[in-house]
């Protein structure tokens, strides 16, 4: 087997770490592109009705459109970023978001705005795929919980100075408001293009793998850079872990939606509060978000460290159970002041990212590196699906059983069925990582 001395692996290690901290702050503003995009029609659904005189059921006939488009998308996105340079398609994939914003902000009918925000999504959701495939080839699996959440909490950090931004806007100019946040989003989104393709390093595919550790950088290169295939990339979808992680995702599509789209509408016209109110209330479960994000990751890589990988599965799968009786606290009852609903959308936020920095590393320790942004996508794909159903039966059943039963009972046994699925990671994860590390030893003995 070809490999590097011990001066030159050591060498090396430094210069890793400085390009993964880079890596994190650079693809951080990626990431906050992606996860504004939802927020502004979510946070100014009222706005955006009133302008283009749309109906209750549009927010979900709307996101459940939105996620279907974005399904098809994220899986060719992942391929291309397999099949050739992730900084480039990723920096074109956030530009072609933040033109699609821009564009959105000049909308006077309904079908111009249906259309030019398809076209936004389709951009942003390419980002998530790109960004955790270049951090498992910058942190091994010992540390990629604390990367996955630092970069998840970093992009929401920036989300913060968007909400805030969307509630001064809703409160003070209504009428243009909306507009307003599409065109900032789409100047900031340019930005992040150029920072990309600027500062952004490649790294080598596969480069923090044991089975890799003693291997260089010249054999690994050579090894992946055939290795990607259509069919390698489809095969992927049959890897037991990730046929665990689609249904599990499908699942947790359903308190997500009604956190992330559903919430400011649900807060306005079922409990009171006013627009603006409800975006910092919102606010508070960024916060959630970010705090969930990070300290899933540290414990998770303590948890996996101390007492094995096994042991962070367990972790998620205690908060997990938690989370169900958060949305039931969050959606389920009124309080009698603003209070009581920040400090629950905070905790119920914390949970939910929570279990993605738990979650995403296991499925990155049963991915081979050259279909690692293709087994991501596929994770995006699934959070999509489950967000598609759940806003499906939102649409078809709000008319009848109102928004705040149709909101709460989506939210509650999406996360309990999530619960239950949740099992099966354990009787999958250990087999297939050791499956991936046994495929990248021979590779590279051949």
């Amino acid at each position: 087997m070809p490999t590097t001395s011990t001066h030159e692996t050591q060498s090396t290690a430094p210069g890793d770490s400085r390009k993964g901290k880079k890596a994190i702050w650079t693809m951080a503003f990626a990431q906050c592109i992606d996860f504004t995009e939802p927020q502004i029609l979510n946070s100014m659904f009222v706005s955006v009705q009133k302008s283009l005189d749309l109906a209750d059921s549009a927010l979900g006939s709307i996101t459940a459109v939105k996620r279907g488009v974005e399904t098809v998308s994220v899986f060719l996105w992942g391929m291309l970023a397999d099949r050739f340079r992730r900084r480039e398609i990723l920096a074109g994939s956030t530009l072609l978001a933040a033109i699609g914003s821009i564009l959105t902000g000049f909308a006077q009918e309904f079908a111009f705005f249906f259309v030019i925000t398809m076209i936004a999504n389709v951009g942003a959701c390419a980002m998530e795929g790109q960004t955790n495939s270049v951090l498992s080839d910058l942190f091994p699996v010992k540390e990629r919980g604390k990367a996955f959440g630092m970069l998840r909490g970093l992009a929401y950090s920036g989300l913060i100075f968007s909400l805030v931004s969307f509630m001064l806007l809703a409160d003070h100019v209504p009428d243009i408001g909306w507009r307003v946040a599409y065109w900032m989003f789409g100047v900031l989104g340019i930005i992040a293009s150029v920072t990309i393709w600027f500062t952004l390093d490649e790294p080598t595919r596969g480069r923090t793998e044991e089975a890799l550790h003693d291997v260089s950088d010249d054999v690994i290169r050579e090894k992946v850079s055939s290795a990607f295939t259509i069919g390698e990339a489809l095969r992927q979808f049959r890897v037991p872990t990730i046929a665990v992680d689609i249904v599990n995702l499908i699942l947790m599509g359903f308190p997500k939606i009604m956190l992330v789209n559903f919430s400011v509408t649900f807060f306005v016209k079922v409990r009171g509060l006013t627009e603006g109110t409800a975006i910092m209330v919102s606010g508070l479960g960024l916060l959630g978000f970010i705090s969930g994000s990070i300290t899933g990751g540290i414990v998770g890589d303590r948890m996996g460290r101390r007492m094995g990988e096994r042991m962070r599965l367990v972790t998620g799968h205690v908060v997990l159970a938690g989370l169900i009786v958060m949305n039931y606290l969050i959606f389920g009852i009124g309080y009698g002041s603003v209070a009581p609903y920040m400090i629950v959308a905070f905790f119920t936020a914390f949970m939910v990212e929570f279990m993605y920095s738990i979650t995403r590393v296991v499925v990155s320790a049963v991915l081979l590196p050259e279909v690692r942004t293709v087994g991501f996508s596929i994770g995006r794909m699934a959070d999509s699906t489950g967000s598609i159903i759940a806003s499906l039966i939102y649409f078809l059943v709000v008319a009848s059983y109102g928004i705040e039963d149709s909101v709460l009972w989506l939210s509650v046994g999406g996360a309990a069925a999530a619960f239950l699925m949740y099992f099966a990671y354990y009787v999958t994860f250990s087999g297939d990582a050791a499956r991936m590390q046994k495929e990248l030893t021979e590779r590279v003995s051949k």
